[in-house]
């Protein structure tokens, strides 16, 4: 939903005195100048890769930085706009097989700031959007266009079942909820992962959404899984789990 250019902030700004002095100031002439220097720099980080012909399995093809850009202001400004330009530049790095430095994420902020500038507050200040984009890099852990349940159950299906999946080897529903529920895990890295109850009931063909909600709330009861967070029922987020691996085995004594 687009935001009118009188109403649209980032959260958690006022206007005051100072941010209006410093927008005089970067009137001025300071402030094109460094955002100027800083999308060359992007912009030559970009051109300077070669793109991928294979599209990465988890991830939009997002061929360059300007890209990004365009696909974050699809349909006017957002409060989500930011996050989506991150998850567009982790698409951007899937699709180069690259992974840009600080500096380089801040000349790609300067790129965005170019283009959204005539959409943003008249009293809209760089370094305030700039920490809102710092933010909004540090929450997305998926590139754009990635469908980690799809991915997970695809690795599910086609890869061994870790070791934890033998103790139900009686039942192939639990078996296989298991072996998602790793591979989630791995896709998360050292985050939690996001498991919905309807999701549990797709991946074994539970009979009912309170039989797929014991079979993984048994996971957490046996040790399998750790409940991190809990999700509101009807909430806009699942509850989140982390997979309980076996600690790595003790060195061998020497003789």
């Amino acid at each position: 939903m687009s935001t009118s250019k009188s109403a649209f902030r980032p959260k958690g700004t006022e206007r005051t005195e100072d941010t209006e002095s410093r927008s005089n100031r970067a009137s001025q002439g300071t402030e094109p100048r460094r955002i100027k220097a800083a999308e060359q720099q992007s912009l030559g980080a970009s051109h300077a890769t070669q793109v991928t012909d294979e599209v990465p399995p988890l991830a939009t093809r997002v061929a360059s930085l300007p890209e990004a850009v365009q696909l974050s202001l699809e349909g006017g400004l957002s409060d989500n706009s930011l996050f989506v330009f991150a998850r567009a530049i982790k698409a951007f790095e899937i699709t180069h097989q690259l992974r840009l430095p600080p500096q380089d994420l801040h000349g790609a902020f300067a790129l965005w700031w170019g283009t959204a500038k005539q959409l943003l507050p008249a009293d809209a200040d760089f370094d305030e959007w700039r920490f809102v984009f710092d933010d909004a890099w540090e929450s997305a852990k998926h590139p754009l266009g990635a469908n980690v349940m799809a991915e997970a159950i695809r690795r599910a299906d086609t890869q061994p079942p870790p070791a934890a999946a033998s103790r139900y080897s009686t039942s192939a529903k639990l078996q296989r909820l298991v072996s998602v529920c790793y591979q989630l895990q791995v896709l998360a890295g050292n985050g939690a992962f996001f498991i919905s109850v309807r999701y549990a009931a797709e991946i074994t063909t539970a009979p009912s959404l309170r039989v797929a909600s014991t079979f993984r709330d048994g996971l957490v009861r046996d040790g399998v899984l750790t409940l991190v967070s809990k999700g509101v029922p009807g909430g806009p987020l699942a509850s989140r789990f982390r997979f309980n691996l076996p600690p790595p085995a003790a060195p061998a004594a020497k003789p």
